[in-house]
C-alpha cells in the first residue's frame, strides 16, 4: 500500500509555475506583511498611556516654569502640536518647551547704568559731508586723508 501511494505522487504532473505563483499570492493577500520591528512598534503604542505622560511632561514643566502654574493640559501650550512632535523626537519636556519658544528667560535690563543721561538728540549734531563734498574737498587738500579732512569738516561747522 505504501508504495501504491508513493507511485501515485510520482506519477502526478508538477504544478506549474504560475499555479505555484498563484498560491504563494494568495497566501501574501491573506496576511499581511509586517516585519518584526513593526509588530514590536504596534504593541508599544498600543501599551503606551498617553494621557498619564501628558500629565508627567506637565507637572514638570510646572516645576520648572512657574508661570504654567495655571495650565491645565499640554494642549493649553503654545504650539502644542510642535511640543509633542519634539517630544516624540527624544528631547526632555523642559528642552521640547524652552525649543517652542516658551518659558524664555525674561531677563533684566542691567545695562542702564551704561546709558547716557543726556538724550541723543541733544548730544550733538555730527555731520557728515557727502561724497560730492568729500572729493572736492580731496582737490582742495590733497596731503590730508579722509578722516582727517572730515575732522576739519566737523570743526569748522560747530
Amino acid at each position: 500500500m505504501i508504495m501504491e501511494t508513493e507511485l501515485e505522487e510520482a506519477t502526478q504532473a508538477p504544478p506549474t509555475v504560475t499555479e505555484t505563483v498563484d498560491d504563494i499570492a494568495s497566501e501574501d493577500a491573506a496576511t499581511p506583511v509586517t516585519s518584526t520591528e513593526e509588530r514590536e512598534g504596534q504593541a508599544d503604542a498600543e501599551s503606551i498611556d498617553y494621557a498619564r505622560l501628558a500629565e508627567e511632561d506637565l507637572a514638570t514643566l510646572r516645576r520648572e516654569f512657574p508661570t504654567l502654574r495655571s495650565v491645565r493640559s499640554i494642549a493649553e501650550l503654545p504650539n502644542c502640536a510642535r511640543y509633542g512632535a519634539l517630544r516624540d523626537l527624544g528631547l526632555s519636556p523642559k528642552e521640547a518647551y524652552l525649543a517652542i519658544g516658551g518659558g524664555a528667560p525674561t531677563r533684566q535690563d542691567n545695562r542702564a547704568h551704561l546709558r547716557s543721561s543726556v538724550p541723543r538728540a541733544h548730544a550733538g549734531i555730527t555731520s557728515m559731508m557727502t561724497g560730492a563734498e568729500l572729493e572736492s574737498a580731496r582737490m582742495l587738500f590733497g596731503n590730508l586723508s579722509d578722516s582727517e579732512i572730515n575732522r576739519l569738516y566737523r570743526k569748522v561747522q560747530s
